[in-house]
């Protein structure tokens, strides 16, 4: 079992880059909270306000397992053991946090799980599982792409909440590939031995009848890299409680 332990490590090492957990002496609260179930005649009117500029967080008919995933900084397909109400939006709740000051994006995703764990009861625990996976690999003829540089997908620079680039300086290859993850609904472990940061240019289809290449098809053909479907080992969230809160 010494293999499996060492491999245990050596993912619990990747992981930590993009999903580091950070304990404090006192876990932050928000000052006030509301948690209400979304009304039946705005479930499709979707709100998503993650503490922009130190403010509140507030969502609104969007499904729960949005809200926890933000929380822990996870893609929702690595959160495991999730009651099937998490996920749907006719399940939805309008949740408020108001904190008594400015806060930082890590101190708003400590208060959005203190919230989770006052109000919804829920208990948790990370757990390294086999799941499917992309591996991100060079393909044959090499990287399309040079080091440094802007990053730019389907024609724009994301831009965080204080109007910043997101990525000035180019993205690593964990950072592609936990950024490619949001497009391909699994995640992507990097296999491509590559260091540093790169400039990324990447355009690709977002829905059907997009009359552009899909992501697989544009991570191969505009950066010089394959998705290769497999099963790997993974860090995933598991829910061990969660309970319906009580409205207020």
């Amino acid at each position: 079992m010494a293999w499996r332990n060492i491999l245990l490590g050596m993912v619990g090492a990747a992981l930590v880059q993009d999903s580091a957990v950070v304990v404090f002496a006192q876990t932050p609260r928000f000052e006030v909270t509301s948690v209400k179930p979304t009304a039946p005649e705005r479930q499709n009117t979707l709100r998503t306000d993650y503490c922009q500029k130190g403010g509140r967080f507030a969502v609104a008919g969007t499904p729960v397992i949005w809200s926890i995933a933000y929380a822990y900084r996870l893609k929702d397909f690595l959160i495991a053991e999730a009651p099937d109400w998490l996920k749907r939006f006719d399940s939805a709740y309008d949740i408020e946090g108001r904190p008594a000051g400015s806060v930082s994006e890590m101190q708003c995703r400590l208060m959005v799980q203190s919230l989770f764990a006052d109000r919804f009861k829920m208990k948790s625990h990370q757990e390294v599982r086999e799941s499917q996976v992309y591996l991100l690999t060079i393909a044959k003829g090499g990287p399309k792409f040079r080091q440094g540089g802007e990053v730019r997908l389907n024609g724009g620079i994301q831009i965080n909440s204080d109007g910043r680039p997101t990525w000035p300086d180019g993205l690593t290859m964990v950072a592609l590939a936990s950024l490619l993850a949001n497009y391909t609904e699994r995640p992507v472990v990097d296999r491509t031995g590559l260091q540093g940061t790169y400039g990324i240019t990447l355009d690709f289809s977002l829905r059907d009848g997009d009359d552009r290449v899909s992501i697989f098809t544009a991570v191969q053909e505009q950066l010089g890299l394959r998705l290769e479907a497999s099963r790997a080992l993974v860090e995933m969230l598991v829910i061990d409680r969660i309970e319906r809160p009580d409205a207020n």
